[in-house]
């Protein structure tokens, strides 16, 4: 079994107050209600038209300073893991989080790894603090608003809200320590899901406006619903099933699986061939919260621990998946 030289000491989170219901967005995009119930969330959470991701993710990460009593200036690195579009292309979101939550001793970068970004973030923050060069502490932080750059918040079959989310590890701290981690990228995949325009291939002009090139969409839908579509969960199987063999454990010792808020149809397919009962996941936090970025899994667990779900030693697992395209799973341990 992998040893763990760190652990969670501090979750944060912001959701913006308003809440859009599902069935209301498929309308508005096309797409059938059925695949709306499929998702199994009641709403998604809409931020403020004046509302960016780096003041959500700064919202975020001041409650985990709070809610671990941590002083920003022990923090010794921030890693910005927003899933989706930051408030400008140019420069990175890490530095003007490090200056808004007063944490002038760290470095900060940005990571980019769609809704897999936070997990992976904390195999780096493991990572860094192992190497023992003096990082402690590790920020993981997060905002997204996809409602600006999707349609009613939706691409394909998945629906998004906007929210922040912050996770602090820090050297020996005892609790929810991260024990393994399996992400595998697919490649192949990994433009099906893309915002074309903005970058240097299609830089923005009247065309790409005109096109519809900015709005978050899937480039190939056919591919989609049938080549990834028959991949996608069992590759969700082989992630979920290699993180805990490096963990030493099996679906038997998993007390709680938070997963990605995506689609509550595919978590209970998933959970049923990996033989862990739909009780002992994050479903229910999912109908009730919906998807909004890689923090899902840390928002669920957050949620797991409150709730008295899990006790002290029990193991957790967690499955993420992110555009480019990855599957992302960790144990951890309470």
């Amino acid at each position: 079994m992998t040893t763990s030289i760190c652990g969670i000491a501090a979750m944060g989170f912001y959701l913006p107050p308003k809440e859009v219901p599902l069935l209301e967005l498929a309308e508005k995009a096309g797409i059938p209600s059925f695949v709306a119930e499929f998702a199994g969330a009641a709403t998604v959470r809409e931020a403020d038209k004046n509302e960016f991701p780096a003041q959500m993710a700064v919202k975020a990460a001041e409650a985990a300073l709070h809610n671990g009593g941590i002083n920003p200036q022990d923090i010794d690195l921030i890693i910005y893991c927003g899933a989706g579009v930051s408030d400008y292309i140019m420069p990175p979101a890490a530095g003007g989080i490090q200056h808004a939550i007063g944490a002038h001793r760290a470095m900060a970068f940005d990571l980019v790894q769609g809704c897999c970004g936070m997990l992976t973030g904390m195999q780096i923050a493991k990572a860094q603090i192992a190497l023992g060069e003096g990082c402690d502490t590790v920020m993981l932080v997060t905002g997204d608003k996809w409602s600006q750059f999707t349609h009613h918040h939706s691409a394909d079959s998945v629906f998004f809200g906007d929210g922040g989310g912050a996770v602090v590890l820090r050297k020996n701290h005892p609790h929810l320590k991260p024990v393994s981690s399996e992400i595998i990228t697919r490649g192949e995949y990994h433009r099906l899901w893309c915002i074309e325009a903005g970058g240097l291939r299609h830089p923005a002009s009247r065309e790409t406006i005109a096109r519809d090139m900015h709005t978050y969409r899937c480039i190939d839908p056919e591919r989609a619903r049938h080549e990834f579509k028959e991949i996608y969960i069992p590759v969700m199987v082989e992630t979920v099933q290699n993180a805990m063999k490096k963990a030493g454990i099996t679906s038997r010792d998993v007390a709680f699986f938070s997963m990605v808020n995506a689609n509550l149809k595919v978590q209970e397919l998933l959970l049923s061939q990996l033989d862990i009962p739909l009780a002992q996941s994050s479903a229910e936090y999912l109908k009730r919260f919906g998807h909004f970025g890689s923090q899902d899994i840390f928002f669920n667990l957050d949620l797991a621990v409150q709730n008295q779900k899990i006790n002290q030693g029990d193991y957790i697992v967690t499955l993420t998946t992110g555009i480019g395209f990855s599957w992302g799973s960790a144990v951890i341990r309470y």
